[in-house]
């Protein structure tokens, strides 16, 4: 599913969980709610294939047998997965549950589930999985903006971004003011602009961070 997809989509959902019982009940509840259900009886089962899948919500159990839960996350966050995480958790497991909102994962469900929760919860991630590949996307296309400029080109740039003159930025750089002036007038054509602001607003959203030489007097 793309970033343009509507709210009124529905994402694919990942049962990871070990109870053959629980897994099958909660997949013929969601399927009756209009998803399309895949379940795994383990954490390393899904791992190898998660990355042929598409972006969705992963309801994972924490307590499983091999590679618990809070493993299968960690791994998903290593290889900056597109999936998002809901948690299913027993009496006991809360402390670890809440661990995993810390790292990423968008909610926790404690077992037995309710399935009214269940639902809020994997509505609760599909919309924040739409908004992080909007911005994602954003900042990808940020970022292809400045892949023509030269190293030098973005050493002025940073100095732009920091607010220095052209005067400040040819004194830390050991350039002449003309050929910062130069630098910044070849950034406005290649990057289709016609004002330094509009540069320095193209380098924020594309995250462009100053540094190296041009942070040091």
């Amino acid at each position: 599913m793309t970033a343009d997809a509507t709210l009124e989509d529905k994402d694919p959902i990942y049962l990871v969980d070990d109870d053959t019982d629980l897994r099958n009940e909660l997949a013929d509840a969601l399927e009756d709610a209009g998803h399309v259900v895949s379940g795994f009886a383990s954490g390393e089962a899904f791992l190898a294939v998660e990355a042929e899948l598409p972006a969705g919500c992963v309801v994972l159990d924490l307590t499983m047998p091999g590679m618990n839960g809070m493993e299968v996350h960690t791994a998903l966050t290593d290889r900056k997965s597109d999936h998002v995480v809901v948690m299913l958790t027993g009496t006991g497991s809360i402390a670890t549950a809440v661990s995993a909102l810390r790292t990423g994962a968008i909610d926790f469900v404690e077992k037995p589930a309710q399935l009214d929760l269940l639902k809020s919860s994997i509505e609760t991630a599909r919309v924040r999985r739409i908004a992080a590949a909007a911005t994602n996307e954003r900042l990808t296309a940020a970022r292809a903006r400045f892949a023509g400029c030269t190293p030098r080109e973005l050493d002025v740039l940073h100095g732009m971004v920091l607010g220095l003159s052209a005067k400040m930025t040819a004194r830390r750089l050991d350039l002449s003011f003309r050929t910062v002036e130069s630098y910044r007038a070849n950034l406005m054509t290649k990057l289709g602009v016609r004002s330094l602001a509009e540069v320095v607003r193209m380098a924020i959203e594309a995250k462009l961070e100053p540094e190296g030489a041009i942070l040091t007097d």
